[in-house]
């Protein structure tokens, strides 16, 4: 599964995609998206009706709740029925008006994020696939793209008066860097985010990356030393999953459109979410180590992301990091084996998917809730503790899938034999 989160398997499981095939957004899934901000415009697709068919076909599949969706051959199953068939649309229509309904600040902008993500794979293809294209499908992609704007905007104004750090990241999430210059987006600064959370290194990376695009070095040195000096990297991934898990319904017929809305904005995020590490990694490799408080800091900033940050990634750039530094082979493959380790458990007790049924469905959402409470590397962290495991178990794994990686690649790149 490389360096994927949970949630973006349960969103391939759920929507039908392949888990290593990248998200490629089309027209047709715009056709359904939102024609304007208000949740409560949502069109509805299929039929308003739960009733089933007394017969189902050999192409269907029932889910949790006594759902029939058709799947193919491997088991995956139609989006778009899937979509109809969990009433997707109204489940996300209640879901907004359940969070608006709290009283909290973050579910508000919880709100808006869920219904962000309705329209955000047809804003990208209003991009690149609907340039003079005048059918409805094309229309209804632009207004997407208008939609997640408007969105957008809202989420940025609200952020921008809040003193919660949560809806600050979310915002600068949503924001990204390629937006940080439009619209109401202007509004928010890495350095209100620090002011807000100062024990918290996201921002402080997010303030590296604009520094290296200026060519401040300065300003890269002081951004530097300050990720090494947080206390954790928090981008705050799975709160909005969290959100919504508590304001959905827990009955099985809800199950399927429940870890179809919870999954969305962590992976969403995550598509959007502020990294910096094409800035980071080279201010920490080659000559620049020669300074001996460059090397510090920069084995400061592993550390942080390896032990004290909510995201696998990061985990994964910090064990980089390491290896730049020259730390010794049997940590950086003890680091790393107990990632792989931590992945293929997490994947044989899902690997039942869709099939699994009410059962792995409560059981996915659990492991959300887990990761909204832990982050991701504290999930693995306390794994660790109680697997039983020894380093060297650890370190065994990582070097096993070295050896099968290399004996792999000759034949992956070996042409095939002539017929």
């Amino acid at each position: 599964m490389g360096t994927a989160t949970l949630a973006l398997m349960l969103w391939f499981i759920w929507s039908g995609r392949v888990r290593d095939e990248p998200v490629r957004p089309v027209v047709a899934a715009a056709a359904s998206a939102p024609t304007g901000f208000e949740v409560s415009a949502l069109a509805v697709s299929g039929s308003n009706s739960l009733a089933m068919p007394d017969m189902h076909g050999s192409d269907e599949i029932e889910l949790c709740g006594g759902l029939w969706v058709k799947a193919s051959s491997d088991g995956s199953v139609d989006q778009e029925d899937l979509a109809r068939v969990a009433r997707l649309p109204q489940a996300r229509e209640r879901l907004t008006a359940q969070l608006r309904a709290d009283s909290s600040e973050f579910a508000q902008a919880a709100a808006i994020a869920v219904a962000l993500a309705a329209s955000e794979y047809a804003r990208i293809a209003a991009s690149d696939a609907t340039k003079g294209c005048e059918t409805p499908e094309c229309v209804a992609a632009r207004q997407a793209s208008t939609t997640f704007i408007e969105g957008r905007d809202a989420l940025a104004r609200m952020a921008a008066v809040s003193s919660d750090p949560k809806v600050y990241a979310t915002a600068m999430s949503v924001c990204g860097l390629s937006q940080q210059s439009e619209g109401s987006c202007q509004l928010l600064s890495a350095a209100q985010w620090a002011r807000l959370d100062p024990d918290n290194a996201a921002p402080w990376l997010y303030a590296l990356t604009q520094a290296g695009r200026r060519r401040d070095t300065s300003a890269q040195n002081e951004a530097l030393y300050r990720i090494s000096a947080s206390k954790r990297k928090d981008q705050y991934h799975f709160a909005i999953s969290d959100a919504v898990i508590a304001h959905m319904p827990d009955d099985d017929a809800s199950m399927p459109a429940t870890v179809s809305l919870a999954a969305e904005p962590t992976i969403l995020q995550a598509v959007w979410g502020i990294t910096g590490y094409q800035t980071l990694l080279p201010l920490c490799k080659g000559a620049a180590l020669k300074d001996w408080n460059r090397r510090q800091i920069c084995d400061a900033v592993a550390e942080l992301l390896i032990d004290r940050s909510d995201a696998f990634i990061d985990r994964v750039m910090g064990i980089g990091l390491g290896k730049q530094l020259g730390w010794p082979a049997e940590r950086t493959d003890r680091l790393h084996g107990e990632y792989l380790a931590y992945d293929s458990s997490q994947s044989a007790s899902g690997q039942d998917g869709l099939a699994g049924g009410c059962a792995s469905a409560r059981r996915d959402l659990i492991a959300l809730k887990r990761y909204a409470r832990l982050g991701e590397g504290g999930a693995l962290h306390e794994w660790v503790a109680l697997s039983g495991k020894r380093p060297e178990d650890f370190i065994r794994v990582e070097r096993e899938t070295q050896i099968n990686a290399v004996a792999a690649a000759p034949a992956a790149s070996a042409p095939s034999a002539p017929h």
